[in-house]
């Protein structure tokens, strides 16, 4: 530093006629402890800037420096502004200008407090002013430190005393030296930030942000803040509320009052950065993302968003209803603010209402455009009544369009697992709030593995029960005293699905009466049994002996118990079918053709031991292969 320069600097020093009145603590309590990250300050200083009717500015930040300037062309601040307006702490501008209008009345302030310039302080020691008015220059530098050491009076260092800038022209730079944050806010943050404090950003006032360690530049706009959001209904004040406007005096208030806004419901759950609704006044920020009343747990609040302008609320020049930091409304100050509250609570009562009909309506669409047409034809009254419930409920929950497959299989699944008696008992018990997505998918996952476990227990002890029949088959035991008792307790065997069945009184009463035992020509044509299985469909059941040989008189004979039937209690009857078993199916020519169209009406079927065998293992294969798996897990556990 020359010589020169040091006398220029101690002559100013000395001739210095700057001075900041104020007390340590309001400093400290209303500079750090309000304003401790970064975009709130670039915000009170954009905010300056709108309010000195500039119509750019441009904010240059250098992540690798951490340094950032706002550089603004408002009409700039004399000495004499610098002295008695800006560095007077606490300053009503409104009150002091007897306006609550911009210099030129080309805008409505923003500010009132007078506080916004300690929002610096917040994130830096060091800021240096550099202001022009008219050609004549004035800089200064404030340092945190040396404020907080002083007496309550505090003289800033001057840099530039009325320096004619010919060069320039009318505005202001502030410089944030040493920003002590380790992460600096990207600029596109930044930008979506400032969009959420302010709707001032068209042709009149652009705000650019600059990059310079990346050389890159965002341009801030009003809908920045929204614009990334997956939108799914919007809602307009009062343009959408025609109807309950006519009704509702609160609304019909707030439509004097001028105040408009936006409600906005994505189609997944929000980030905590955007849920809420902000309201602005005079275009600025005046309650963060918040709701009128404690509904914290409501689904509807992760899914909204929006804002509102409600200018009137900010008219006074002395009346302050806003919080310090500008992040809450202060709503019992007056009656205005009482009843605005509760009007605007109203109006997220009603969206709330009209959002869940119409997402339902979209999600039910969506959902049966891939639910079968028949999906609940097979479930009785009580079963139905308990499964559409769960898919009520299930739309209501439903994060996304997008999970409406996944919401079909789990449907589907759950109604599957309906043949559980104490799944269904436990199913039809839970309360609405408890059936979404997330629970109902863990509740099919827990049962799924219950159902695995059981059948894998049940398929062992089938396997048991397979052995016994296969010799049965290979000793060729006899039908009466061995496989027809073995068959009536373990049914399966016939027909996998089938668990149990239930001798059937009434049709075996007709036909012992219409075929006597003792008028039959053979003891192997005897009728064996007649039953019904759980859904009401009936079967004969025709039992040979295994080395017994089928020929036309036994497909007659079971065509004749079949008809017979029919005949008397056909009404009765849902579905009627004849088993003939026997391991001789060598059917001839005749024997063959006759069996054909009996059985392509699926009025007889004519079985053979070993493939009552065979189909039994390969239904349980699967079960054992699991059961096996699981053992042989265990075991390797057990030996690790």
């Amino acid at each position: 530093m020359s010589m020169n320069r040091s006398l220029e600097e101690a002559e100013v020093a000395i001739n210095n006629p700057l001075e900041m009145t104020f007390d340590l603590n309001t400093i400290d309590h209303l500079g750090v402890k309000l304003y401790n990250t970064f975009p709130p300050v670039i915000a009170e200083l954009v905010s300056n800037s709108y309010d000195a009717e500039a119509k750019n500015v441009t904010i240059l930040i250098d992540y690798e420096a951490k340094k950032a300037m706002i550089q603004d062309d408002g009409h700039g601040m004399t000495l004499d502004e610098i002295n008695n307006e800006f560095l007077v702490i606490g300053r009503n501008r409104r009150t002091h200008k007897e306006s609550g209008w911009s210099r030129n009345k080309k805008r409505k302030v923003t500010g009132k407090k007078g506080l916004g310039k300690l929002a610096v302080f917040g994130i830096t020691e060091e800021i240096i002013i550099t202001s022009t008015v008219e050609n004549v220059k004035n800089s200064f530098l404030m340092n945190y430190g040396v404020i907080k050491e002083s007496s309550s009076i505090y003289k800033p260092k001057l840099l530039s005393h009325e320096e004619k800038a010919p060069d320039e022209t009318n505005g202001t730079l502030i410089e944030l030296i040493n920003i002590h944050q380790q992460k600096i806010t990207p600029i596109e943050k930044l930008a979506e930030g400032l969009s959420s404090r302010f709707q001032i950003f068209d042709e009149d006032f652009v705000v650019k942000i600059v990059d310079l360690t990346e050389d890159k530049e965002v341009v801030v706009t009003n809908e920045e803040f929204f614009n990334n959001l997956r939108t799914e209904f919007i809602w307009n004040f009062p343009h959408d509320f025609k109807e309950p406007i006519k009704t509702n005096s609160d609304l019909q208030w707030l439509e004097e009052e001028n105040v408009t806004g936006q409600i906005i419901t994505a189609e997944t759950p929000l980030p905590q950065k955007h849920s809420g609704i902000i309201i602005y006044a005079r275009k600025k920020l005046v309650q963060e993302r918040g709701f009128f009343n404690d509904r914290s747990n409501d689904l509807f609040n992760t899914y909204v968003t929006g804002y509102f302008h409600t200018d009137f609320i900010d008219e006074s020049d002395k009346d302050d209803i806003v919080a310090t930091d500008r992040k809450s409304i202060l709503w019992d100050s007056n009656d205005d603010l009482i009843r605005l509250e509760r009007s605007l609570d109203f109006i997220l009562k009603y969206i709330s209402h009209e959002w869940r009909q119409e997402r339902a309506k979209k999600r039910r669409g969506e959902i049966e455009s891939f639910l079968p047409p028949n999906f609940y034809n097979d479930l009785s009254g009580p079963d139905r009544k308990i499964v559409q419930n769960i898919e009520n409920q299930l739309i209501k929950n439903l994060p996304t369009e997008n999970d409406a497959k996944k919401m079909v299989a789990l449907l589907k699944s759950l109604k599957n697992q309906f043949k559980f008696d104490t799944f269904k008992d436990y199913v039809s018990e839970l309360n609405d709030k408890d059936i979404t997505v997330e629970n109902m998918q863990k509740l099919s996952q827990d049962w799924e593995t219950i159902e695995v476990n059981e059948m894998a227990k049940l398929a062992v002890g089938r396997i048991e029960t397979i052995r016994k029949f296969e010799n049965f088959i290979k000793s060729n035991a006899s039908e009466t005293k061995f496989i027809q008792p073995f068959l009536e307790k373990f049914p399966w065997i016939l027909e996998p699905r089938m668990t149990t069945f239930d001798r059937e009184v009434t049709y075996s009463k007709l036909l012992k009466e219409r075929f006597p035992d003792a008028d039959l020509e053979e003891p192997n044509r005897r009728i064996d049994f007649i039953c019904s299985n759980t859904n009401g469909h009936v079967i004969i059941i025709e039992l040979k002996r295994p080395n017994t040989k089928i020929t036309t008189k036994e497909i007659n004979q079971a065509v004749d118990y079949s008809s017979f039937l029919r005949e008397k209690r056909g009404e009765d009857l849902k579905s009627l079918k004849t088993f003939l078993i026997s391991n001789r199916d060598d059917l001839n020519r005749t024997e063959q053709t006759l069996y054909n169209a009996l059985s392509k009406n699926g009025d007889l079927v004519i079985k053979t031991y070993t493939e009552l065998l065979d189909q039994a293992k390969e239904y349980h294969k699967h079960f054992i292969q699991l059961q096996e798996d699981i053992e042989k897990t265990k075991d390797e556990s057990f030996q690790s």
